[in-house]
């Protein structure tokens, strides 16, 4: 038997359930053998074991059947999960099957539950190959973690420190106990159009024939990245402090001052933590000359697939790319209900005392939400005469992609207020009146 360190994970004592990922190949039948074998030392935890059926295959049904046996055969919990897998034109069905396969995992987890897969060391090997092939950098490079926080619990990879070699000597172990192969032999492993199949079968052996201890030196490397880009992730931590701006924008001079490296770095960090795809360097590189590099009376924007960064004034903002919106657009409300406005966010009004609209000026009228056509003026509470939008829109700094976005209360046709920011001096609730008081929640 293998020995895996599970309880060496710093969260052990908090596992209610271990969720064993098997497809039925020779890694995860290894892993679930194994942990069918040390269930007596595991005490106060559940096992199931979860297999996800791509349905890529024409007997990915058998292969289902199958894994549900074999798992009856070792008295462990079974479960099947459906998904689809199939790529897009563009997009590699390496990672679309990945992709997918994650999320089923993430959406079965349940609080305490902590998923084992069976990633070995060659598999660490193979991964520092292909991103290096494709040019990545330390975030990249860095080596597959032991473990880690998932969905609403952990991930864990037991086997990281044994080769393919001796997983496949202790399966041969299973062979004579058993008799017969019990793991599928899946036809695609072997197909060598996809990437990893063809570095494991033709680069890698020729590789080890040479260096033996090829694998375990790429983990090393890989380990050695890891750290590197935990160091990165501190540095962009310690520089966003210096460049954040109360908006969730970043400071241009900040950012300046940093120099190239530190704030690709930054803006890098910025996107996994914002949850956007982060841009590749090339992506980076054009952020840094077009858009901070640009005049401050400029206002560029440089997209990528799921965000973009635009620059107004001394601001960068990262963010996911506007959606469409028709500025032409004019809405009915009641005053105070609740208002979705598709892609934009939403609109509600609420009653207060002595604030906000005067009751009075909206009871009996026909309420209209626009948006901003150009021309609109407003007194605003507190100042004299009446502003043109956009002055009052350039006073307050709100960058111009974001103005015809911002709803305009009309009541009968007059403009009452600009939601979030002003309202007409002229129907401000006075002390002792009824108001309503306009909340706008813009989209994320």
């Amino acid at each position: 038997m293998l020995s895996l360190p599970l309880k060496l994970l710093p969260f052990f004592p908090e596992i209610k359930r271990i969720i064993i990922a098997y497809s039925g190949g020779l890694d995860s039948h290894v892993l679930l053998h194994t942990i069918a074998a040390m269930r007596a030392e595991l005490t106060g935890c559940k096992f199931i074991a979860l297999h996800i059926n791509h349905g890529l295959n024409e007997k990915a049904g058998q292969w289902t059947t199958h894994c549900a046996s074999q798992c009856e055969a070792l008295d462990i919990p079974f479960a099947n999960i459906n998904v689809d897998a199939k790529n897009k034109t563009g997009e590699s069905p390496e990672a679309v099957a990945r992709e997918v396969r994650y999320q089923a995992f993430g959406e079965f987890m349940q609080p305490g539950d902590c998923l084992l897969t069976a990633h070995h060391q060659d598999d660490q090997a193979e991964t520092l190959l292909i991103q290096l092939l494709r040019g990545a950098g330390p975030r990249g490079l860095a080596a597959m973690p032991g473990y880690s926080d998932f969905a609403e619990g952990w991930h864990a990879r037991p086997l990281l420190n044994f080769s393919r070699d001796e997983l496949h000597e202790y399966a041969q172990q299973i062979v004579v106990q058993n008799k017969q192969s019990l793991w599928i032999e899946d036809e695609s492993n072997s197909d060598t159009r996809f990437d990893r199949n063809f570095l494991r079968h033709e680069i890698m052996p020729k590789l080890k024939s040479r260096f033996p201890g090829m694998a375990t030196t790429l983990s090393r490397s890989a380990s050695l990245c890891a750290e590197a880009a935990g160091l990165l992730v501190s540095v962009a931590t310690d520089d966003l402090k210096q460049v954040a701006l109360n908006d969730g924008a970043f400071s241009v001079t900040g950012l300046r001052a940093l120099g190239e490296v530190r704030a690709r770095n930054l803006l890098h960090q910025c996107c996994r933590d914002r949850g956007l795809p982060t841009p590749s360097a090339a992506q980076l590189q054009c952020v840094w000359n077009e858009v901070i590099g640009a005049s401050e009376d400029r206002e560029p924007v440089v997209s990528w697939t799921g965000g973009e960064a635009r620059r107004y004034r001394d601001a960068l903002f990262i963010d996911v790319p506007l959606s469409s919106h028709d500025a032409t657009l004019s809405l009915s409300w009641k005053g105070q209900e609740v208002l979705s406005i598709p892609g934009l966010g939403r609109l509600c009004g609420e009653s207060v005392a002595g604030q906000g609209i005067a009751l009075w000026a909206l009871d009996g009228k026909k309420l209209d939400i626009r948006f901003r056509q150009g021309g609109e003026k407003l007194r605003p509470v507190g100042r004299a005469g009446h502003h043109a939008l956009k002055k009052l829109f350039q006073e307050a700094g709100i960058p111009p992609w974001l103005r015809a976005r911002i709803p305009l209360l009309y009541a009968d046709g007059q403009l009452l207020a600009v939601a979030g920011q002003w309202l007409a001096h002229e129907v401000a609730a006075q002390p002792g009146e009824q108001g309503v008081r306009l909340r706008w929640l813009p989209s994320g």
